[in-house]
């Protein structure tokens, strides 16, 4: 069952587009992981799930039905969310933040002290918002977005500026309220190393397209099923020009030149071209490695290729 899905979402800004046909798909009871690099989309992307921007084209079905006309209210109240920075009072303290959000959500005044406890804030007392640290003042942005009690939880960075520390604290946080309290997370992040360590499925962006979505078993045994071909040559630089120009994606390390899986005749034919040339080949190995997300969101970044988990 999904908690969240867009069909075709798609939005233009004044000189380019912005997201070009997204169709995301959010288990419920997932922690998705909605990863790309900056200016991918991702934003925008959460914006038009909060009714923060209108979509141009496509529509958005939360739980199951259309966010749109007089359904939005009532799907809205299913959904909490932290975009950016949290939006607190700084003269105010922890308490009294969530207790004029409790009486505009009239949901009861015991959540106020059971969502404080959950994000580590009971002790805060009267400590002011503008006092909390930052690691403080995500937790208290989550808490503002768990008061109502959302089924789904759309957040937006929400380790950013934290030390390890905190952003172990965040990761185990977010776990436990998953686990034990139901809520589907949807996180969007760029610390893809500490995403994999927590994220049960990963939707991958690049410049307005979805190049990857499925769980991060689906990916790590698409990435193991792609073998790698590996070329050592008489000139690395000049043979990494060449197959660029040629139209193939090419890393560069000190071992040599990586290319994205070829068949046979797909070697041959490179072979053949850079010898041609006048660049020499020391040796071609084609390999298959399990490597980490970091390694596979920038094989997918770079080839730009879509990809989507059966």
């Amino acid at each position: 069952m999904l908690c969240l899905q867009t069909r075709q979402l798609t939005y233009r800004f004044r000189g380019g587009v912005a997201l070009e046909g997204i169709d995301l798909a959010v288990p419920a009871g997932a922690i998705y992981g909605f990863l790309g690099p900056n200016g991918a989309g991702k934003t925008t992307t959460l914006r038009l799930l909060l009714g923060l921007l209108a979509p141009q084209d496509g529509e958005i079905l939360v739980f199951g039905g259309r966010l749109s006309g007089s359904n939005r209210p009532k799907a809205m109240r299913r959904i909490g969310a932290m975009i950016e920075s949290p939006a607190a009072y700084g003269n105010l303290t922890a308490h009294e933040n969530l207790l004029l959000l409790q009486r505009i959500h009239r949901c009861p005044a015991a959540r106020i002290d059971e969502v404080l406890s959950w994000v580590g804030l009971s002790d805060t007392q009267g400590k002011r918002a503008a006092q909390f640290s930052l690691g403080m003042k995500q937790r208290l942005g989550l808490a503002m977005a768990l008061l109502h009690g959302p089924d789904l939880l759309i957040l937006d960075e929400p380790t950013n500026g934290l030390d390890p520390g905190g952003i172990v604290e965040m990761r185990q946080l977010l776990q436990r309220l998953n686990r034990e309290c139901g809520i589907t997370f949807l996180v969007s992040s760029h610390l893809l190393a500490e995403v994999e360590k927590f994220a049960t499925h990963v939707g991958i962006l690049h410049r307005g397209k979805l190049l990857f979505q499925g769980s991060i078993d689906d990916l790590h045994a698409h990435r193991r099923a792609v073998s790698e071909v590996r070329l050592r040559t008489s000139d690395d630089a000049g043979a990494a020009s060449w197959l660029r120009q040629a139209g193939h994606i090419v890393r560069r390390n000190a071992a040599g030149l990586t290319l994205p899986h070829l068949d046979d005749a797909g070697i041959e034919a490179i072979v053949a071209g850079l010898v041609g040339s006048g660049i020499g080949i020391h040796g071609v190995a084609v390999v298959q490695e399990q490597v980490d997300l970091e390694n596979i969101f920038m094989d997918m970044t770079e080839g730009g290729s879509c990809r989507e988990a059966a």
